[in-house]
């Protein structure tokens, strides 16, 4: 199933993005990898950074396709399991492997939201920001295979 039968089922909706739609949600995940560089908050806040950062790269890989999340639950978990169907340069093991790394780092996140603070470990903090790093490497190598289009000028963080 893609996101067009998705689509049809209410999950998505069709809409059509811009390279300054790209461009800007790529200066919010540079704003989450800055804001990871500050030691002197949490690291569960470090770590809240590095979620919003990942959730927002999935999001730029479903805009560049033309869909968004329609309104309504489970918004994230959403925007999450696109990257099955949007991140065409790696095989289907690859992108499922993505949307279980990611749907762990969103329990986490919920953990020390809603339950308990100080639940973020270094190792936690410090796998979240590598798949952070990787998944934008990945989705800026899928943009520039897939959708040339939405490729704004390059930022020292795509190389």
């Amino acid at each position: 199933m893609g996101l067009e039968k998705l689509a049809q089922l209410g999950w998505y909706k069709v809409e059509p993005s811009s390279p300054e739609e790209i461009a800007d949600l790529f200066s919010i995940v540079d704003r989450s990898l800055d804001d990871l560089k500050v030691e002197g908050i949490s690291d569960d806040l470090r770590f809240h950074a590095a979620y919003n950062g990942i959730l927002t790269v999935a999001n730029i890989a479903l805009r560049a396709s033309g869909f968004r999340v329609s309104a309504g639950q489970g918004h994230h978990q959403r925007v999450i399991e696109s990257l099955e169907y949007t991140l065409t340069t790696q095989d289907q093991d690859a992108r499922e492997k993505w949307v279980r790394k990611i749907k762990s780092h969103s329990q986490k996140r919920n953990t020390t939201s809603y339950d308990s603070a100080g639940g973020v470990s270094p190792n936690d903090l410090t796998q979240i920001i590598r798949d952070l790093t990787t998944l934008r490497a990945c989705v800026t190598l899928w943009l520039k295979e897939t959708h040339a289009e939405f490729v704004h000028t390059k930022s020292a963080r795509d190389s």
